[in-house]
């Protein structure tokens, strides 16, 4: 049965389906382990709290961006 999928071509609007579901879900698995960070197993400040949310909504605001203009920048990594 997989070998037939695989001898299907698959159409853009499937392939973008397919990939946003798959990297989509994962960014949300990453957000939640960035989140098990806040256990009190860990000492973190105010600040640096603030950093990680600040740099996830500009990520976020560059992907809205990204899907406004077809052709966007990549950015640098984040860091502290």
């Amino acid at each position: 049965m997989e070998d037939e999928k695989m001898n299907i071509k698959e159409t853009k609007t499937e392939r973008f389906t397919r990939l946003a579901e798959q990297r989509v879900n994962k960014a949300i698995d990453q957000i939640r382990i960035i989140g098990n960070l806040s256990s009190q197993q860990y000492e973190f400040t105010t600040e640096q709290v603030e950093q990680i949310i600040v740099a996830l909504q500009a990520a976020i605001a560059e992907l809205e961006e990204k899907f406004q203009k077809p052709l966007g920048k990549k950015s640098k990594k984040w860091h502290f």
